[in-house]
């Protein structure tokens, strides 16, 4: 059969909502009589794996310690900059890629749909002829950088999907420098295979994952929404208080015993050193009561500049 084609699933549904999500769309997708490929982090209800031809689980999930390799964000300002690193979980998306990849490379199909189980599949998103194209292709993510494509649905085409399977790896990927993401990898892949990439088509998801989706105001403001007056940030040396709004008095009590009573004056950042570290640290300002600790997923580091 020419042009033969198969819609390839990446899932990792750890909620029921997102279960139920995965099934709409498997649903959807069953109206084009296509063969149907999920590969899934976690193990899937006998319901979803009798919807598919094929089924992938691979239950190691990958994760990168951020030891090893982080994903980095920074906020730059003049006197300083606020860093945070978290484990690199991007590589179990590309992971899955090249899984898929190797799997079907002895397979007859033609072109390989790849879509993330929670695509928004409607008219304005999801452009049916794009299912139909006869040549590999990429898009960008609506939330996402215009520069760089989508892992949400991209096609490959049978010699594009042989040059994934064998060019995808770990030891590949952790060449690349911290804070690059599974989409700037990719796109470094599409861009060497001249795969055809329109940055103005442009795809969303049901279940919206953290990066890319939350504003760095609030990654690096721990009272976020709870008071516009000053932002705090923090590491295991320092509390910086900025973004300062307006004069106002401020109490930070380290551990339960060390009392600062902070006057803080207009544009101007405030630091307190922790030079003997702490496990949490409680602040008060107007109607603000919060214990914040250290968190254990990821890291905090303020670097100030002379």
């Amino acid at each position: 059969m020419k042009n033969k084609r198969i819609f390839c699933i990446t899932a990792y549904c750890n909620t029921q909502d997102k279960i139920d999500v995965l099934i709409e769309n498997i649903l959807l997708l069953k109206k084009y009589n296509y063969s149907i490929l999920l590969h899934s982090y976690l193990k899937v209800p006998n319901n979803i794996s009798n919807l598919v031809d094929y089924l992938i689980i691979d239950k190691d999930n990958p994760i990168i310690h951020r030891g090893t390799k982080a994903l980095w964000w920074y906020l730059q300002y003049s006197k300083f900059q606020l860093n945070k690193t978290w484990d690199d979980s991007s590589w179990t998306a590309i992971n899955q890629i090249q899984q898929i990849s190797s799997f079907l490379s002895n397979k007859d199909y033609d072109y390989h749909i790849f879509l993330n189980y929670d695509l928004i599949l409607t008219s304005d998103y999801f452009q049916e002829r794009l299912i139909h194209l006869n040549n590999s292709f990429t898009g960008s993510t609506l939330s996402g950088d215009l520069d760089r494509s989508s892992l949400l649905f991209f096609i490959l085409n049978k010699d594009d999907l042989n040059f994934m399977s064998e060019s995808l790896s770990l030891d590949d990927y952790l060449s690349i420098k911290d804070g690059r993401m599974a989409e700037d990898y990719f796109h470094d892949k599409v861009m060497s295979r001249n795969i055809p990439f329109d940055p103005n088509i442009r795809f969303s998801d049901h279940i919206q994952g953290f990066f890319g989706n939350v504003p760095h105001e609030k990654i690096f403001n721990y009272l976020y929404e709870k008071t516009d007056d000053f932002s705090l940030f923090f590491d295991k040396k320092y509390i910086i208080l900025y973004n300062i709004k307006l004069d106002c008095d401020i109490t930070i009590i380290i551990d339960k015993k060390l009392t600062h009573l902070i006057k803080l004056k207009t544009s101007t950042p405030y630091f307190i050193n922790l030079s003997d570290g702490f496990t949490s640290f409680n602040i008060k300002y107007n109607n603000i009561n919060e214990v914040i600790k250290y968190p254990k997923n990821y890291d905090n580091h303020i670097k100030i500049i002379k």
